[in-house]
């Protein structure tokens, strides 16, 4: 995992040293971010299985949104950092949530398109990039659209949209996804993957599954095991919601070399 300074150093004006992957900037730069789009929220009962109870997945993301996800923590997770240097234009980000993960790239002068499929997220994305005077095409989409789109790009970034679409129910979802996923990428381009593995209480994948998923038109370059980090308002809310430290993720970059 990326080691970062700690917020409260960066606000003593502490300096980071050569271990340390972040610079200062850049954690300030999400300092003020991480502020925007903050207003008070209710709290919701927590069930990681409560999917199913809403009349489509749209609805129940939505509804995430009226108190705090815990995958909004205001700045890309940590892998996203490490991998940077090898980002290339034009980027996607499928699930882009309030647009933390867009946002730094486009802060890196890459040009960038966010989706989401819950409009209240996108809102507050566009207003995030705005107030930082950057220029994101956040837009509400659907990735099960990706298949039927006219844009390509270089480098496409999931994180943790893809888990949601494993189970029996929702293979075609999935097959459909990663369909979408060759269609928006060109021929060379990277798809970088954060996903829950199958340790998680939400359910994910095994590395053997995400390899024989990508298996056709594919080529997995790395993959590796890491821990996400979660809100820390969501967690002081649901403390028993994910293990301690964290959940287990795969981190993969898989590049698409054509059927």
């Amino acid at each position: 995992m990326v080691a970062m300074i700690g917020i409260e150093d960066l606000m003593n004006g502490a300096e980071t040293d050569s271990d340390r992957l972040v610079d200062t900037d850049t954690m300030i730069h999400f300092l003020k971010v991480i502020r925007l789009c903050t207003k008070e929220k209710e709290t919701m009962k927590y069930d990681p299985k409560a999917m199913q109870n809403y009349n489509s997945t749209q609805e129940g993301f939505a509804e995430h949104y009226n108190a705090t996800p815990p995958w909004d923590i205001g700045k890309p997770q940590a892998p996203f950092f490490t991998v940077s240097d090898q980002i290339k234009s034009p980027v996607l980000d499928v699930g882009c949530g309030t647009g933390s993960t867009s946002i730094f790239f486009a802060s890196k002068g890459h040009d960038v398109t966010g989706i989401d499929f819950v409009e209240k997220a996108i809102q507050c994305a566009r207003e995030k990039a705005a107030k930082q005077d950057l220029s994101v095409r956040f837009q509400i989409k659907d990735a099960m659209t990706l298949v039927n789109w006219d844009e390509r790009f270089y480098s496409v970034i999931d994180s943790g949209l893809f888990h949601i679409y494993v189970g029996k129910e929702q293979k075609r979802e999935q097959r459909r996804y990663v369909q979408g996923l060759a269609h928006v990428l060109k021929p060379g381009g990277r798809l970088f993957l954060l996903s829950f593995t199958d340790e998680a209480p939400e359910g994910g994948v095994s590395e053997q599954e995400l390899s024989d998923i990508f298996a056709d038109g594919w080529e997995l370059e790395s993959i590796q095991q890491v821990i996400g980090e979660i809100n820390p308002t969501f967690l002081a809310e649901h403390p028993k919601a994910f293990p301690a430290g964290g959940p287990k993720m795969w981190f993969a970059i898989i590049r698409h070399i054509g059927n």
